[in-house]
Parts: C-alpha cells; sequence; structure tokens
C-alpha cells in the first residue's frame, strides 16, 4: 500500500504543469520559446532568472573565454538585475574577474555577478 502511494505521488509531482504566466497582458517565456540549452545548467539557469525579470529582451555579449550578460531594465517588484552585469567564463584556465561575486559553477561555467559602475 505505501509503494503505491509513493508511486503515485511521484506520478503527480512528475507531470507537466503549464508554466508560462501573463503579467499585464505580457506574455513571460522564461528564457523564450526558442530558447535552446548551453549545456550550462548554471548559466541556463541564470538566463531564465534574467529573462523573468527583465522587461526588454536582455543583451548577450559573446566571445570566448566570456559571455557578458545585461539586462537594461526590469518589470517592476523584479529581482534588481539590472543593477549587475552577469559574467560567465568558460575556460577554466581564466582567473576570476576582480570585484565579482560567484553566483554558481558546474563543470562548464562559472558564473560572477558585478555590479555595474
Amino acid at each position: 500500500m505505501l509503494k503505491r502511494v509513493f508511486f503515485v505521488l511521484g506520478m503527480i509531482a512528475c507531470g507537466k504543469h503549464p508554466v508560462p504566466q501573463e503579467v499585464a497582458g505580457r506574455h513571460l517565456g522564461f528564457a523564450g520559446e526558442n530558447f535552446s540549452s548551453t549545456n550550462s545548467p548554471c548559466l541556463d539557469g541564470i538566463l531564465a532568472a534574467i529573462d523573468h525579470s527583465c522587461a526588454v529582451p536582455m543583451e548577450i555579449e559573446e566571445g570566448y573565454p566570456y559571455v557578458m550578460i545585461q539586462c537594461a531594465s526590469i518589470r517592476a517588484e523584479s529581482p534588481p538585475w539590472n543593477e549587475y552585469n552577469i559574467i560567465a567564463i568558460t575556460s577554466p584556465r581564466i582567473e576570476d574577474p576582480a570585484g565579482a561575486t560567484m553566483l554558481c559553477v558546474d563543470p562548464h561555467t562559472r558564473v560572477y555577478m558585478q555590479k555595474r559602475p
């Protein structure tokens, strides 16, 4: 009996729930319909969080071994992603950026947050 209860709870927890939300008539895509993984769970999570808070499309500057992410304007009552530069380093040989705080790390990427001047 206990196994059946755990099985049913597991099936309910793994079920697909609709994620998109409507806020003031605007559809939040959580990194958009065309989002493709970067193969870095750390960077993917940061991109989704910024996309959720940013009122305008985020700016992404790519150049090996760095990726710079910025949000110019946020939605009301959202985390202040517009006050920081997000720096993702994709090479293990590059040093940590000066004055930056590490947000997360995985085998592919180290992600830092740096206060904008």
